[in-house]
């Protein structure tokens, strides 16, 4: 932590030591070429004042060896940017027109000293710069220019960089706010060319004027500590760079010195303190060693001869609560020796579980009964329960155990052998002062009572010579469709008849006769419904159907249908073919309906019309 800490603060300190340094080294460096700019661009302005007139050899007849030490060539452009002198005397270059160049045109618009961009010259072939003054006539008009042209590679404008204190890896870039390149070190001493700065956010806020230092990335990898200073006289900035590898470097070697004195001295240290600390905690070992043992059951109490009173009083009570916990062990196993007992002798199914709701005993009743053996998860056993109640069933079970509560449920579930049974299984959440350690339960087989109760449900609701619904069947599916047609608007018809001289086959042909026909009409509307309608036979020949989301013109084909199949129906008996006919009448829910009557009456109504129409008819209510 304080080699951490020590390396956080010497990095605060020497980045910021290092950030004074480079604002100093980019002021100086701002201000060497600044005035060496100025000093060039005053010298060109005073020996412009001299040449108004210039012509070829203007340059020579006077003495411009001193402006040669700063200048690689001097040039005279008259106002048509003509070249009408220069010296040092370059053949082809006196009177070539430059008006392809932007500095001449810049003169011409703008006529005050200025420092071009970076060019070839189109004689000496070198990347170069110009530096311009305005020439005027006597009577104060543009005559053109005088300038200074200064080569880039090996100008004294960038010279004594390499001397300047950034350290290996410091350096410097100066380039034009256009973005043109005019110094970086890793282009000395290498075919001349104009280049693009390098990308950096940092310096292209600085190429619109922007001054200031920063913390970024270099173009070669790596970060560095940036400052950017304008050189307003020719539109340039300069650029300092110092790598935060080398900014870091003394503080690293440092750091290195000091950790690996650190390092001897913990590994001096440590085998020193591991000794003593062995020695203090032997006794910690030896009962440590012992609680496992007292786990295992190899002992009954801690035996350790020691002089700590810490110690001391943590084995005295340590033993206290192991002997509590012996006695109440044997206590519990005595109890579950006696529940167990309990529930093997019990003729009822029973079982136990533990707080994830696992099976942990079952006694033999329920072993014959679903054929399974402790322990059982939960995923083992509800696999064989019916897939219909199998969810509800599992929701039960799992909030039960979260919730501390009893289960109830009756549900349908696959025996070992595969049989399908009916189970009545009811539990009780046990808490020991307070605490849930699991449930208690008891299975009854219900088969036979829900069989018993399925066809005492059905007895109750259907009609036992055909089959069909009775009347109190029929009302019960009559008022659910209602209800339905109440909440949605799910549309329902009724159909009711009765037969048609019926009662003279009951009168001369005898009632079993009567029975056989009853139960071939019964055939025959089941011939005519859907999976989802209802048949009844209301009372004597009286029959009625439920056709639930049917529309009234639907419900007529089908009354019409039914009613040609029970004419086509024949009963042999006593020598002759006995026949009957059906007066039907149709009906379905309105919205002025407020009960299962009204539908009914209007039903029986177009009944009665149909029979009153000559019967073996069908009529819509």
């Amino acid at each position: 932590m304080l080699l951490a800490f020590g390396w956080q603060s010497g990095t605060l300190l020497v980045e910021e030591t290092n950030r004074v340094h480079l604002r100093y080294e980019a002021d100086l460096i701002r201000n060497a070429i600044t005035h060496q700019v100025e000093q060039r661009l005053e010298a060109l302005e005073r020996l412009a004042a001299k040449l108004p007139d210039a012509s070829q050899g203007a340059l020579a007849s006077g003495s411009q060896e001193a402006l040669l030490t700063l200048f690689d060539g001097l040039v005279v452009v008259n106002a048509e940017n003509e070249v009408v002198d220069d010296w040092p005397r370059v053949p082809g270059r006196v009177g070539r027109e430059v008006n392809d160049r932007a500095y001449a045109r810049f003169m011409q618009a703008v006529q005050r000293p200025h420092v071009s961009e970076p060019f070839i010259g189109a004689v000496s072939g070198q990347p170069m710069v110009m530096m311009l003054a305005p020439r005027r006539d006597e009577r104060g008009n543009y005559a053109g220019f005088l300038g200074g042209l200064v080569e880039i590679d090996g100008s004294e404008l960038f010279e004594g960089f390499e001397r300047l204190r950034l350290g290996d890896a410091g350096h410097v870039v100066v380039a034009t706010t256009s973005g043109q390149l005019l110094y970086h070190p890793e282009q000395r001493h290498r075919v001349p060319e104009i280049t693009q700065a390098e990308g950096d956010s940092r310096l292209e806020l600085a190429l619109l004027g922007w001054e200031g230092e920063a913390r970024g990335e270099l173009r070669q990898g790596g970060e560095a500590l940036k400052a950017y200073r304008q050189i307003w006289p020719a539109d340039w900035v300069v650029g300092v760079y110092l790598p935060l590898d080398q900014v870091y470097a003394p503080l690293s070697n440092v750091m290195e010195r000091i950790t690996r004195q650190a390092w001897w001295a913990l590994g001096l240290l440590l085998p020193v303190m591991g000794a003593l600390i062995w020695l203090a905690l032997r006794p910690l070992t030896r009962l440590a060693r012992q609680i496992k043992e007292l786990s295992l059951g190899r002992r009954r109490s801690l035996e350790i001869p020691t002089r700590m009173a810490e110690l001391r009083r943590v084995i005295d009570v340590f033993n206290e609560v192991e002997q509590q916990r012996l006695e109440t062990l044997e206590d519990l196993q005595q109890r579950r020796a006696l529940l167990r007992g309990i529930l093997a002798a019990s003729p009822q199914g029973m079982f136990v579980t533990d707080t994830l709701g696992q099976l942990t005993f079952v006694n033999q009743a329920l072993k014959r009964l679903l054929g399974i053996t402790p322990p059982i998860r939960l995923a083992a056993w509800a696999r064989h329960i019916h897939e219909e109640d199998r969810d509800p069933v599992i929701e039960a079970w799992l909030a039960s155990l979260r919730q501390h509560q009893d289960f109830d449920r009756q549900f349908r579930y696959y025996a070992e052998t595969g049989e399908l049974i009916w189970l009545d299984v009811h539990t009780n959440a046990i808490s020991v002062d307070g605490e849930f350690i699991g449930l208690v339960g008891a299975v009854r087989d219900i088969t036979q009572r829900q069989h018993e109760d399925a066809l005492r449900r059905w007895e109750a609701e259907h009609d036992p010579l055909t089959g069909l619904l009775n009347r109190r069947g029929f009302e019960r599916r009559l008022e659910e469709a209602f209800t339905e047609w109440q909440k949605v608007g799910t549309p329902s018809a009724v159909l009711l008849f009765d037969l048609d001289h019926f009662k003279r086959i009951n009168d001369e042909g005898g009632h079993a006769l009567g029975d056989s026909m009853l139960q071939q009409v019964a055939a025959a509307m089941g011939a005519e419904t859907r999976s989802s309608d209802h048949a009844a036979r209301q009372r004597g020949d009286e029959f009625a159907m439920l056709l639930p989301g049917c529309e009234l013109s639907r419900a007529m084909h089908i009354a019409e249908s039914l009613r040609a199949r029970i004419t086509d129906l024949g009963q042999e008996g006593h020598g002759r073919t006995w026949r009957v006919t059906a007066s039907i009448g149709v009906s379905g829910f309105q919205r002025a309906d407020q009960a299962i009557d009204d539908v009914v009456n209007r039903a029986d109504a177009a009944s009665y019309q149909a029979k009153s129409q000559g019967r073996n008819g069908v009529v819509s209510a």
